[in-house]
């Protein structure tokens, strides 16, 4: 029987009519290759998240030193020509602190909210956390940046990575003295499952894929106001028929 197992790479498979009868296969052979395209960009658009956080025996004074550091926040914001609506204050949580007390015994409040600033223009990503970043009850930075024109970049590379994948296929296709023909089937993504999109029913065309978890990490000073290219990657899974070559003229 048919060995082959799917790679994430790039995975070829002739399957001549009448080949492993048992198996409810195509009629037709086909190659099935991973096209992909990748591109670097400066963002143009950022967002920056942190929290204020304020601690007092007295939950109102708390409050207080939390509405003077948005006070503080929008006034930069206004010095580097933002809205106010660029702000989003979240609701305030408030909480006891178990192993903190005031010098009376009496309990600790902590009160915490987050704000979320969208940067429309990076020329002010610098001075506003910089700014933020050395002010008190602030803690909990986190960025992320990107392109107002995203769309129109994703469409390219959907449509470099699908070049890219017809190229590969025609390359293979001619190894074995056939032709690419019309498309099957594709998708933006790996096939999570080759043999349910073609009908192979078979354990040989199971391929499980797992992904990591990305977490959150504190970021320093130096790493806060930087902002990183955006490295984008567009993978395409196709299926194309193939079909005879051509016999040549004599």
């Amino acid at each position: 029987m048919l060995k082959t197992r799917l790679r994430i790479a790039v995975l070829v498979l002739l399957l001549a009519t009448g080949a492993a009868r048992a198996t409810p296969v195509p009629a037709y052979p086909f190659v099935h290759v991973t096209g992909s395209a990748f591109q670097a960009v400066v963002p143009d658009i950022g967002s920056l998240d942190f929290e204020i956080v304020a601690t007092d025996a007295d939950p109102a004074a708390a409050r207080t030193v939390l509405e003077t550091r948005v006070g503080e926040v929008r006034a930069l914001m206004r010095q580097l020509g933002m809205e106010d609506s660029d702000a989003a204050v979240r609701e305030v949580r408030q909480s006891v602190r178990k192993d903190d007390r005031a010098a009376n015994g009496a309990p600790a409040y902590e009160l915490r909210c987050d704000v979320h600033i969208n940067v429309r223009n990076l020329a002010n990503w610098a001075p506003l956390a910089g700014g933020l970043l050395g002010k008190p009850n602030l803690d909990g930075f986190a960025s992320a940046f990107d392109r107002s024109d995203m769309d129109r970049i994703n469409d390219e590379l959907m449509t470099q990575a699908i070049q890219d994948a017809r190229r590969r296929a025609e390359v293979m296709a001619a190894a074995f003295g056939r032709r690419v023909g019309g498309v099957m089937a594709a998708t933006p993504d790996m096939l999570k499952n080759l043999g349910t999109a073609m009908g192979l029913e078979r354990d040989d065309f199971r391929h499980a894929r797992t992904a990591g978890d990305a977490r959150a990490q504190d970021v320093d000073r130096e790493q806060l106001l930087a902002v990183p290219a955006l490295k984008l990657r567009q993978p395409v899974d196709v299926i194309f028929r193939l079909e005879n070559a051509p016999r040549h003229a004599r």
